[in-house]
Protein backbone atom coordinates (compact mmCIF):
# COMPACT_ATOMS: atom_id res chain seq x y z
CA UNK A 1 0.00 0.00 0.00
CA UNK A 2 2.93 2.49 0.15
CA UNK A 3 2.14 4.12 -2.98
CA UNK A 4 -1.33 4.67 -2.35
CA UNK A 5 0.00 6.00 0.85
CA UNK A 6 2.08 8.33 -1.06
CA UNK A 7 -0.32 9.64 -2.94
CA UNK A 8 -3.00 10.43 -0.13
CA UNK A 9 -0.15 12.93 1.18
CA UNK A 10 -1.29 15.49 -1.45
CA UNK A 11 -4.86 15.03 -0.58
CA UNK A 12 -6.34 17.98 1.81
CA UNK A 13 -8.66 17.72 4.27
CA UNK A 14 -10.99 20.22 6.06
CA UNK A 15 -11.41 20.26 10.19
CA UNK A 16 -13.76 22.38 11.87
CA UNK A 17 -11.70 24.97 14.33
CA UNK A 18 -12.35 26.12 17.23
CA UNK A 19 -12.10 29.94 18.05
CA UNK A 20 -11.35 29.75 21.90
CA UNK A 21 -7.90 27.94 22.30
CA UNK A 22 -7.18 28.35 25.58
CA UNK A 23 -5.56 25.00 26.82
CA UNK A 24 -7.76 22.85 29.28
CA UNK A 25 -7.70 19.25 29.74
CA UNK A 26 -10.09 16.95 27.17
CA UNK A 27 -10.45 19.96 25.12
CA UNK A 28 -10.07 19.74 21.28
CA UNK A 29 -8.00 22.62 20.01
CA UNK A 30 -6.49 23.61 16.43
CA UNK A 31 -7.54 21.05 14.31
CA UNK A 32 -10.66 19.30 16.37
CA UNK A 33 -14.36 20.40 17.22
CA UNK A 34 -15.12 21.43 20.72
CA UNK A 35 -18.81 21.09 21.25
CA UNK A 36 -19.25 22.94 24.81
CA UNK A 37 -22.59 24.80 26.69
CA UNK A 38 -22.57 28.41 25.13
CA UNK A 39 -22.67 27.76 21.31
CA UNK A 40 -18.86 28.23 20.98
CA UNK A 41 -18.56 30.18 17.55
CA UNK A 42 -16.44 27.86 14.86
CA UNK A 43 -14.83 28.95 11.30
CA UNK A 44 -14.04 26.49 8.75
CA UNK A 45 -10.53 26.46 7.84
CA UNK A 46 -8.73 24.83 4.90
CA UNK A 47 -5.60 22.82 6.16
CA UNK A 48 -3.40 20.65 3.78
CA UNK A 49 -2.64 17.42 5.86
CA UNK A 50 1.37 17.62 4.53
CA UNK A 51 3.84 15.46 6.07
CA UNK A 52 5.87 17.88 7.15
CA UNK A 53 3.47 19.35 9.42
CA UNK A 54 5.28 18.60 12.54
CA UNK A 55 8.21 19.80 11.68
CA UNK A 56 7.32 23.23 11.93
CA UNK A 57 7.00 22.93 15.40
CA UNK A 58 10.18 22.10 16.46
CA UNK A 59 11.85 24.10 18.66
CA UNK A 60 14.97 24.03 20.49
CA UNK A 61 15.51 21.55 23.23
CA UNK A 62 14.86 22.40 27.09
CA UNK A 63 17.26 19.25 27.56
CA UNK A 64 20.38 21.17 26.82
CA UNK A 65 22.18 18.01 25.80
CA UNK A 66 19.88 16.54 23.59
CA UNK A 67 20.70 16.11 20.19
CA UNK A 68 17.19 16.21 18.95
CA UNK A 69 14.43 19.46 19.09
CA UNK A 70 11.75 20.05 21.20
CA UNK A 71 8.63 18.51 18.34
CA UNK A 72 5.37 18.84 20.07
CA UNK A 73 2.81 21.75 18.77
CA UNK A 74 2.63 24.82 21.30
CA UNK A 75 -0.21 23.90 23.64
CA UNK A 76 -3.15 26.17 22.01
CA UNK A 77 -2.69 23.60 19.05
CA UNK A 78 -2.52 20.54 20.46
CA UNK A 79 -5.74 18.71 19.81
CA UNK A 80 -6.38 17.33 23.03
CA UNK A 81 -4.82 18.35 26.63
CA UNK A 82 -4.43 15.80 29.38
CA UNK A 83 -2.67 17.02 32.73
CA UNK A 84 -2.50 13.87 33.64
CA UNK A 85 -0.32 12.88 30.81
CA UNK A 86 1.74 15.95 31.23
CA UNK A 87 2.85 14.66 35.04
CA UNK A 88 3.69 11.66 33.52
CA UNK A 89 6.22 13.14 31.06
CA UNK A 90 7.87 14.65 33.40
CA UNK A 91 7.99 12.09 36.10
CA UNK A 92 9.22 9.45 33.95
CA UNK A 93 10.78 11.70 32.35
CA UNK A 94 13.16 12.61 35.49
CA UNK A 95 14.21 9.14 35.66
CA UNK A 96 15.70 8.78 31.88
CA UNK A 97 19.46 9.87 32.01
CA UNK A 98 19.92 10.55 28.67
CA UNK A 99 18.90 13.86 27.16
CA UNK A 100 18.07 12.88 24.06
CA UNK A 101 16.32 10.01 25.04
CA UNK A 102 14.40 11.95 27.36
CA UNK A 103 13.56 14.82 25.13
CA UNK A 104 12.05 11.60 22.30
CA UNK A 105 9.74 10.56 25.19
CA UNK A 106 8.41 13.97 25.81
CA UNK A 107 7.49 14.41 22.01
CA UNK A 108 6.39 10.78 21.74
CA UNK A 109 4.38 9.76 24.53
CA UNK A 110 1.33 12.68 23.56
CA UNK A 111 1.86 11.98 19.93
CA UNK A 112 -1.94 11.20 19.24
CA UNK A 113 -3.48 13.96 21.99
CA UNK A 114 -1.09 16.28 20.73
CA UNK A 115 -1.57 15.70 16.71
CA UNK A 116 -4.46 13.45 15.85
CA UNK A 117 -7.49 13.61 17.65
CA UNK A 118 -9.71 15.05 15.16
CA UNK A 119 -13.00 15.17 16.47
CA UNK A 120 -13.85 14.55 20.38
CA UNK A 121 -16.92 14.76 22.71
CA UNK A 122 -17.68 13.91 25.92
CA UNK A 123 -21.22 12.14 27.09
CA UNK A 124 -22.27 16.07 28.13
CA UNK A 125 -21.57 17.10 24.91
CA UNK A 126 -22.81 15.07 22.56
CA UNK A 127 -26.12 14.82 20.87
CA UNK A 128 -26.94 11.36 22.33
CA UNK A 129 -25.12 11.34 25.71
CA UNK A 130 -22.51 9.11 24.01
CA UNK A 131 -18.58 10.05 23.86
CA UNK A 132 -16.82 9.82 20.82
CA UNK A 133 -13.56 9.98 19.45
CA UNK A 134 -12.16 10.41 15.69
CA UNK A 135 -8.51 9.74 15.60
CA UNK A 136 -5.99 9.76 12.37
CA UNK A 137 -3.22 8.15 11.73
CA UNK A 138 -0.88 11.43 11.18
CA UNK A 139 -0.32 11.55 7.45
CA UNK A 140 -3.88 9.87 6.61
CA UNK A 141 -6.41 11.55 7.80
CA UNK A 142 -9.15 8.46 8.17
CA UNK A 143 -9.33 6.50 11.38
CA UNK A 144 -8.18 2.90 11.23
CA UNK A 145 -9.69 0.22 13.84
CA UNK A 146 -6.44 -1.32 14.28
CA UNK A 147 -4.30 2.25 14.89
CA UNK A 148 -6.66 3.65 16.58
CA UNK A 149 -6.35 1.09 19.59
CA UNK A 150 -2.29 1.26 20.15
CA UNK A 151 -2.20 4.92 19.50
CA UNK A 152 -4.22 5.56 22.68
CA UNK A 153 -2.79 2.16 24.31
CA UNK A 154 -0.05 3.86 26.75
CA UNK A 155 -2.90 6.29 28.07
CA UNK A 156 -5.39 3.73 29.32
CA UNK A 157 -3.67 2.75 32.23
CA UNK A 158 -4.07 6.53 33.06
CA UNK A 159 -7.65 6.90 32.25
CA UNK A 160 -8.61 4.88 35.92
CA UNK A 161 -7.95 7.80 37.28
CA UNK A 162 -8.75 10.92 35.45
CA UNK A 163 -12.35 11.70 34.13
CA UNK A 164 -11.42 13.31 30.78
CA UNK A 165 -9.18 10.72 29.79
CA UNK A 166 -11.83 8.04 30.52
CA UNK A 167 -14.24 10.36 28.22
CA UNK A 168 -11.54 10.44 25.36
CA UNK A 169 -11.17 6.92 25.47
CA UNK A 170 -14.76 5.68 25.44
CA UNK A 171 -15.08 8.01 23.01
CA UNK A 172 -12.81 5.21 20.80
CA UNK A 173 -14.56 2.46 21.64
CA UNK A 174 -18.28 3.84 20.79
CA UNK A 175 -17.15 5.68 17.53
CA UNK A 176 -14.90 1.55 16.90
CA UNK A 177 -18.29 -0.25 17.87
CA UNK A 178 -20.42 2.57 15.65
CA UNK A 179 -17.71 1.70 12.34
CA UNK A 180 -17.77 -2.03 12.90
CA UNK A 181 -21.58 -1.86 12.52
CA UNK A 182 -21.67 -0.27 9.67
CA UNK A 183 -19.35 -2.42 7.49
CA UNK A 184 -17.05 -5.15 9.63
CA UNK A 185 -15.09 -5.88 6.47
CA UNK A 186 -13.55 -2.55 6.76
CA UNK A 187 -9.93 -1.38 7.95
CA UNK A 188 -10.16 2.57 8.08
CA UNK A 189 -13.10 4.93 8.07
CA UNK A 190 -14.16 8.56 7.78
CA UNK A 191 -15.89 10.48 10.25
CA UNK A 192 -19.45 9.18 11.41
CA UNK A 193 -22.29 10.88 9.70
CA UNK A 194 -24.49 11.97 12.30
CA UNK A 195 -21.91 13.85 14.06
CA UNK A 196 -22.79 16.60 11.49
CA UNK A 197 -19.21 17.69 12.51
CA UNK A 198 -18.36 19.82 9.64
CA UNK A 199 -15.33 17.61 9.15
CA UNK A 200 -14.62 16.84 5.58
CA UNK A 201 -12.64 14.00 4.11
CA UNK A 202 -12.19 13.38 0.69
CA UNK A 203 -11.80 9.82 0.31
CA UNK A 204 -8.90 8.52 -1.79
CA UNK A 205 -9.64 7.82 -5.62
CA UNK A 206 -10.38 3.73 -5.90
CA UNK A 207 -10.21 1.48 -8.31
CA UNK A 208 -10.82 -1.42 -5.79
CA UNK A 209 -13.84 -4.03 -6.82
CA UNK A 210 -15.23 -5.00 -3.28
CA UNK A 211 -18.23 -7.44 -2.73
CA UNK A 212 -20.34 -6.52 -0.59
CA UNK A 213 -20.25 -3.03 -2.06
CA UNK A 214 -19.33 -0.44 0.29
CA UNK A 215 -20.49 3.83 1.02
CA UNK A 216 -17.43 5.65 0.13
CA UNK A 217 -18.56 8.64 1.75
CA UNK A 218 -18.26 6.57 5.10
CA UNK A 219 -15.41 4.49 4.61
CA UNK A 220 -12.13 5.34 3.58
CA UNK A 221 -11.20 1.62 2.69
CA UNK A 222 -12.33 -1.89 2.74
CA UNK A 223 -9.31 -4.18 3.16
CA UNK A 224 -10.91 -7.09 5.36
CA UNK A 225 -7.96 -7.30 8.00
CA UNK A 226 -9.18 -10.02 11.21
CA UNK A 227 -6.76 -7.93 13.48
CA UNK A 228 -9.15 -5.03 12.92
CA UNK A 229 -11.86 -6.37 14.46
CA UNK A 230 -10.01 -8.01 17.12
CA UNK A 231 -8.39 -4.56 18.20
CA UNK A 232 -11.91 -3.64 18.76
CA UNK A 233 -12.39 -6.47 21.27
CA UNK A 234 -8.84 -6.05 22.64
CA UNK A 235 -9.69 -1.99 23.26
CA UNK A 236 -12.99 -2.49 25.24
CA UNK A 237 -11.17 -5.55 27.31
CA UNK A 238 -8.05 -3.71 28.05
CA UNK A 239 -10.04 -0.40 29.04
CA UNK A 240 -12.39 -2.69 31.28
CA UNK A 241 -9.37 -4.62 33.16
CA UNK A 242 -7.50 -1.16 33.56
CA UNK A 243 -10.50 1.05 34.63
CA UNK A 244 -13.09 -1.52 35.68
CA UNK A 245 -15.63 1.05 34.27
CA UNK A 246 -18.58 -1.16 32.22
CA UNK A 247 -20.02 2.07 31.11
CA UNK A 248 -20.19 1.31 27.53
CA UNK A 249 -21.89 -1.71 27.66
CA UNK A 250 -25.50 -0.04 28.44
CA UNK A 251 -24.54 1.27 24.64
CA UNK A 252 -26.67 -0.77 22.55
CA UNK A 253 -24.51 -0.16 19.66
CA UNK A 254 -21.59 -1.81 21.27
CA UNK A 255 -23.42 -5.19 22.30
CA UNK A 256 -24.27 -4.81 18.31
CA UNK A 257 -20.63 -4.52 17.11
CA UNK A 258 -20.04 -7.29 19.50
CA UNK A 259 -22.72 -9.71 17.60
CA UNK A 260 -21.51 -8.38 14.33
CA UNK A 261 -17.95 -9.15 15.09
CA UNK A 262 -18.51 -12.62 16.09
CA UNK A 263 -20.98 -13.20 12.70
CA UNK A 264 -18.16 -12.00 10.75
CA UNK A 265 -15.68 -14.69 12.27
CA UNK A 266 -17.88 -17.16 12.04
CA UNK A 267 -18.23 -16.25 8.05
CA UNK A 268 -14.70 -16.49 7.43
CA UNK A 269 -14.14 -19.84 9.47
CA UNK A 270 -15.54 -21.57 6.24
CA UNK A 271 -12.84 -22.80 3.70
CA UNK A 272 -12.22 -21.44 0.52
CA UNK A 273 -14.02 -24.10 -1.89
CA UNK A 274 -16.81 -24.44 1.42
CA UNK A 275 -18.05 -21.06 0.34
CA UNK A 276 -17.32 -20.93 -3.20
CA UNK A 277 -20.29 -18.88 -4.82
CA UNK A 278 -21.32 -17.54 -1.64
CA UNK A 279 -18.23 -15.80 -0.66
CA UNK A 280 -19.20 -13.26 2.18
CA UNK A 281 -16.40 -10.97 1.02
CA UNK A 282 -14.06 -10.65 -2.12
CA UNK A 283 -11.43 -7.77 -2.79
CA UNK A 284 -9.11 -6.98 -6.18
CA UNK A 285 -7.40 -3.38 -6.71
CA UNK A 286 -6.04 -2.58 -10.42
CA UNK A 287 -2.19 -2.12 -9.03
CA UNK A 288 1.26 -3.11 -10.07
CA UNK A 289 2.26 -4.29 -6.33
CA UNK A 290 1.23 -8.07 -5.54
CA UNK A 291 0.47 -7.77 -1.98
CA UNK A 292 -2.05 -4.84 -2.76
CA UNK A 293 -4.62 -7.50 -4.43
CA UNK A 294 -6.28 -10.46 -3.53
CA UNK A 295 -5.13 -13.54 -6.31
CA UNK A 296 -8.32 -15.83 -8.23
CA UNK A 297 -10.51 -12.60 -8.57
CA UNK A 298 -10.39 -11.49 -4.93
CA UNK A 299 -11.23 -15.19 -3.69
CA UNK A 300 -7.02 -15.30 -2.34
CA UNK A 301 -5.20 -18.73 -2.44
CA UNK A 302 -7.67 -21.22 -0.91
CA UNK A 303 -7.99 -22.23 2.91
CA UNK A 304 -9.39 -25.38 4.42
CA UNK A 305 -11.82 -25.02 7.78
CA UNK A 306 -9.84 -25.65 10.43
CA UNK A 307 -11.06 -23.65 13.66
CA UNK A 308 -8.88 -20.34 12.88
CA UNK A 309 -10.94 -17.93 11.56
CA UNK A 310 -9.38 -16.10 7.73
CA UNK A 311 -7.49 -12.72 7.54
CA UNK A 312 -7.50 -11.47 3.60
CA UNK A 313 -4.89 -8.71 4.70
CA UNK A 314 -2.47 -8.07 7.52
CA UNK A 315 -1.92 -5.07 9.48
CA UNK A 316 0.43 -4.06 7.18
CA UNK A 317 -2.43 -3.37 5.09
CA UNK A 318 -0.67 -5.96 2.45
CA UNK A 319 -2.50 -9.24 1.20
CA UNK A 320 -2.31 -12.49 3.20
CA UNK A 321 -0.66 -15.02 1.06
CA UNK A 322 -2.37 -17.70 3.22
CA UNK A 323 -5.67 -16.21 4.90
CA UNK A 324 -4.89 -18.06 8.46
CA UNK A 325 -2.73 -15.49 9.69
CA UNK A 326 -1.77 -16.80 13.13
CA UNK A 327 -0.99 -13.38 15.02
CA UNK A 328 -4.19 -11.70 14.34
CA UNK A 329 -6.19 -15.18 15.13
CA UNK A 330 -4.18 -15.14 18.69
CA UNK A 331 -5.47 -11.25 19.29
CA UNK A 332 -8.65 -12.25 18.25
CA UNK A 333 -8.53 -14.78 21.52
CA UNK A 334 -7.29 -12.30 24.05
CA UNK A 335 -10.38 -10.12 22.48
CA UNK A 336 -12.70 -12.29 22.75
CA UNK A 337 -11.81 -14.17 25.91
CA UNK A 338 -12.04 -10.52 27.72
CA UNK A 339 -14.97 -9.25 26.01
CA UNK A 340 -16.48 -12.74 27.54
CA UNK A 341 -15.05 -11.16 31.14
CA UNK A 342 -16.97 -8.00 30.43
CA UNK A 343 -20.07 -9.87 28.99
CA UNK A 344 -20.53 -12.15 32.25
CA UNK A 345 -19.83 -9.22 34.40
CA UNK A 346 -22.26 -6.91 33.13
CA UNK A 347 -25.18 -10.04 32.37
CA UNK A 348 -26.26 -8.47 29.05
CA UNK A 349 -26.91 -10.98 27.19
CA UNK A 350 -25.75 -15.18 27.92
CA UNK A 351 -26.21 -16.15 24.10
CA UNK A 352 -24.10 -13.95 22.96
CA UNK A 353 -21.60 -14.93 26.01
CA UNK A 354 -21.95 -18.92 25.46
CA UNK A 355 -20.95 -17.58 21.29
CA UNK A 356 -17.93 -16.02 22.45
CA UNK A 357 -16.52 -18.13 24.58
CA UNK A 358 -16.96 -20.99 22.09
CA UNK A 359 -15.49 -18.94 19.52
CA UNK A 360 -12.34 -18.24 21.52
CA UNK A 361 -11.98 -21.72 22.46
CA UNK A 362 -12.58 -22.91 18.55
CA UNK A 363 -9.61 -20.46 17.61
CA UNK A 364 -7.69 -21.09 20.51
CA UNK A 365 -7.17 -25.21 19.68
CA UNK A 366 -6.99 -24.50 16.03
CA UNK A 367 -4.00 -21.88 16.80
CA UNK A 368 -2.24 -25.16 18.67
CA UNK A 369 -3.20 -27.64 15.99
CA UNK A 370 -2.37 -25.89 13.10
CA UNK A 371 -0.23 -22.58 13.95
CA UNK A 372 2.44 -24.67 15.80
CA UNK A 373 4.49 -26.19 12.95
CA UNK A 374 7.75 -27.50 13.31
CA UNK A 375 10.98 -25.25 12.43
CA UNK A 376 13.49 -27.11 10.66
CA UNK A 377 16.02 -25.09 12.89
CA UNK A 378 13.84 -24.68 16.39
CA UNK A 379 11.48 -26.87 16.46
CA UNK A 380 7.99 -26.28 17.29
CA UNK A 381 7.04 -22.19 16.76
CA UNK A 382 4.34 -20.27 16.10
CA UNK A 383 3.97 -19.70 12.30
CA UNK A 384 2.99 -16.03 10.55
CA UNK A 385 0.39 -17.71 7.84
CA UNK A 386 -0.70 -21.19 7.44
CA UNK A 387 -3.82 -22.35 4.91
CA UNK A 388 -4.63 -25.76 6.61
CA UNK A 389 -3.92 -28.15 3.79
CA UNK A 390 -0.55 -27.99 5.15
CA UNK A 391 1.30 -24.87 3.47
CA UNK A 392 3.38 -22.29 5.92
CA UNK A 393 4.63 -19.24 6.17
CA UNK A 394 7.60 -18.28 8.17
CA UNK A 395 8.14 -15.03 8.68
CA UNK A 396 6.96 -12.00 11.27
CA UNK A 397 5.83 -8.48 9.82
CA UNK A 398 6.35 -5.59 12.25
CA UNK A 399 3.07 -4.50 12.47
CA UNK A 400 1.05 -5.37 15.41
CA UNK A 401 -0.39 -7.97 15.59
CA UNK A 402 2.71 -9.93 14.98
CA UNK A 403 4.51 -13.02 16.29
CA UNK A 404 6.61 -10.70 18.35
CA UNK A 405 3.85 -8.86 20.18
CA UNK A 406 2.04 -12.08 20.79
CA UNK A 407 3.65 -12.02 24.85
CA UNK A 408 2.71 -7.94 24.80
CA UNK A 409 -0.97 -8.39 24.16
CA UNK A 410 -1.29 -11.25 26.55
CA UNK A 411 -1.63 -14.62 24.21
CA UNK A 412 1.41 -16.03 25.61
CA UNK A 413 4.02 -14.81 28.36
CA UNK A 414 7.52 -13.70 27.70
CA UNK A 415 9.18 -17.38 29.12
CA UNK A 416 6.18 -19.33 26.97
CA UNK A 417 9.03 -22.04 25.09
CA UNK A 418 7.17 -21.73 21.70
CA UNK A 419 6.80 -18.25 21.68
CA UNK A 420 11.07 -18.04 22.75
CA UNK A 421 11.39 -20.35 19.98
CA UNK A 422 9.58 -18.31 17.64
CA UNK A 423 11.44 -15.49 18.81
CA UNK A 424 14.28 -16.95 17.80
CA UNK A 425 13.75 -17.30 13.77
CA UNK A 426 12.01 -14.17 14.37
CA UNK A 427 15.12 -12.14 15.18
CA UNK A 428 17.44 -14.21 12.66
CA UNK A 429 18.75 -12.44 9.12
CA UNK A 430 18.83 -16.45 8.26
CA UNK A 431 15.40 -17.32 9.04
CA UNK A 432 12.75 -14.04 8.49
CA UNK A 433 13.37 -13.01 5.42
CA UNK A 434 12.17 -9.52 6.71
CA UNK A 435 14.52 -9.34 9.52
CA UNK A 436 16.92 -6.30 8.42
CA UNK A 437 20.72 -7.03 9.78
CA UNK A 438 22.82 -3.61 9.72
CA UNK A 439 24.05 -1.10 12.02
CA UNK A 440 20.34 -0.56 13.80
CA UNK A 441 18.86 -4.23 12.96
CA UNK A 442 15.27 -5.08 13.39
CA UNK A 443 11.89 -6.64 11.89
CA UNK A 444 10.94 -4.96 8.82
CA UNK A 445 8.15 -5.71 6.37
CA UNK A 446 7.57 -6.28 2.81
CA UNK A 447 5.14 -3.08 3.18
CA UNK A 448 7.91 -0.82 3.03
CA UNK A 449 10.77 -3.07 1.40
CA UNK A 450 14.33 -5.07 2.57
CA UNK A 451 16.58 -3.94 4.92
CA UNK A 452 13.74 -1.20 6.50
CA UNK A 453 13.40 -2.01 10.33
CA UNK A 454 9.98 -0.59 11.51
CA UNK A 455 10.70 1.69 15.22
CA UNK A 456 7.50 0.03 16.52
CA UNK A 457 9.02 -3.61 15.62
CA UNK A 458 12.21 -2.05 17.54
CA UNK A 459 10.26 -0.86 20.54
CA UNK A 460 8.15 -4.28 20.77
CA UNK A 461 11.26 -6.30 20.60
CA UNK A 462 12.54 -4.50 23.93
CA UNK A 463 9.07 -4.79 25.00
CA UNK A 464 9.09 -8.93 25.16
CA UNK A 465 12.50 -9.24 26.14
CA UNK A 466 13.78 -9.43 30.02
CA UNK A 467 17.78 -9.72 28.60
CA UNK A 468 18.86 -5.61 30.05
CA UNK A 469 21.68 -5.82 27.38
CA UNK A 470 19.07 -6.47 24.28
CA UNK A 471 16.71 -3.93 26.00
CA UNK A 472 19.51 -1.40 25.89
CA UNK A 473 20.35 -2.36 22.24
CA UNK A 474 16.84 -1.73 20.96
CA UNK A 475 16.72 1.77 23.39
CA UNK A 476 20.60 3.01 22.03
CA UNK A 477 18.99 2.15 18.47
CA UNK A 478 16.21 4.25 18.78
CA UNK A 479 17.68 6.72 20.21
CA UNK A 480 19.93 7.08 17.36
CA UNK A 481 17.53 6.75 14.41
CA UNK A 482 14.79 9.48 14.40
CA UNK A 483 17.22 11.83 11.94
CA UNK A 484 17.29 14.15 14.22
CA UNK A 485 13.17 15.11 14.30
CA UNK A 486 13.15 13.67 17.89
CA UNK A 487 10.28 11.12 16.64
CA UNK A 488 9.46 7.92 15.71
CA UNK A 489 9.23 7.30 12.19
CA UNK A 490 7.34 4.12 9.61
CA UNK A 491 10.67 2.44 8.64
CA UNK A 492 14.31 3.37 8.32
CA UNK A 493 17.43 2.38 6.12
CA UNK A 494 19.18 -0.09 8.32
CA UNK A 495 22.37 1.62 7.66
CA UNK A 496 21.13 5.10 6.69
CA UNK A 497 18.39 6.40 8.96
CA UNK A 498 18.42 9.94 7.65
CA UNK A 499 16.47 7.97 5.19
CA UNK A 500 13.00 7.02 6.08
CA UNK A 501 9.47 7.23 5.59
CA UNK A 502 6.48 8.72 7.26
CA UNK A 503 7.79 11.45 9.26
CA UNK A 504 4.13 12.14 11.12
CA UNK A 505 2.92 8.27 12.05
CA UNK A 506 1.36 8.37 15.92
CA UNK A 507 1.29 4.53 16.34
CA UNK A 508 4.99 4.62 16.28
CA UNK A 509 5.44 7.27 18.33
CA UNK A 510 3.21 6.20 21.18
CA UNK A 511 4.32 2.76 21.16
CA UNK A 512 8.15 4.29 22.02
CA UNK A 513 6.14 6.38 24.67
CA UNK A 514 4.46 2.99 25.72
CA UNK A 515 7.69 1.14 25.59
CA UNK A 516 9.53 3.98 27.81
CA UNK A 517 6.75 3.70 30.12
CA UNK A 518 6.83 0.09 30.31
CA UNK A 519 10.48 0.09 31.55
CA UNK A 520 9.80 2.68 33.95
CA UNK A 521 7.97 -0.06 35.89
CA UNK A 522 9.57 -3.00 35.26
CA UNK A 523 12.86 -2.07 34.96
CA UNK A 524 13.91 1.67 35.75
CA UNK A 525 17.59 0.84 36.23
CA UNK A 526 17.19 0.99 32.34
CA UNK A 527 16.20 4.18 31.95
CA UNK A 528 18.97 5.48 34.14
CA UNK A 529 21.46 4.11 31.30
CA UNK A 530 22.99 1.00 34.06
CA UNK A 531 21.70 -2.71 33.40
CA UNK A 532 21.68 -5.24 35.95
CA UNK A 533 25.51 -5.92 37.28
CA UNK A 534 24.97 -10.04 36.22
CA UNK A 535 23.75 -8.82 32.59
CA UNK A 536 25.34 -6.89 30.45
CA UNK A 537 28.42 -4.12 30.96
CA UNK A 538 26.57 -2.20 28.09
CA UNK A 539 25.74 1.22 28.51
CA UNK A 540 22.78 3.41 27.09
CA UNK A 541 25.23 6.38 26.19
CA UNK A 542 27.52 3.98 24.49
CA UNK A 543 26.71 3.76 21.21
CA UNK A 544 26.07 7.20 19.37
CA UNK A 545 24.73 7.74 16.11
Amino acid sequence: MTDFKQRVLSWSFLLLVCINLTPADGVLLNRGIQKAAGEPIYRRVSRPHHPHYRRTHSRVSTHHASTVPDARPPPSERTFNSSTVERVIQEVGAMISDDTLRQIFSNCLPSTLDTTIGYHVNATQSLNGLPYTYIITGDIPAMWLRDSTYQINPYIPLAKDDAALRQMVLGVINTQAEMVNLNPWANAFLPLKHWNSGIIVNPPESSDEVHPPYDPTEIWEVKYELDSLASFLYLSQNYYKSTDDLTFVNNTRWVQAVRKTVESMRKMQAGTVESLGREPYKFTRMTRTQSETQNLYGLGNPVKRCGLVRSYFRPSDDATVFHYLIPANALAVVGLEGVADILLSSRVDQQLLDEVILLAAEIREGIQMYGVVNHPRFGEVFAYEVDCYGSVLFMDDANFPSILSMAKFGFVTKDDPTYLRSRQYVLSPEWNPYYAAGRFPGVGSPHTGLQKPWHMAVAMQAMTSDNDEEILRMLQSLNATTAGTGLMHESYNVDQPESFSRPWFAWANTVFGDLIMHLSQEKPHLLRGTPAPHNSNIHLNSVKA
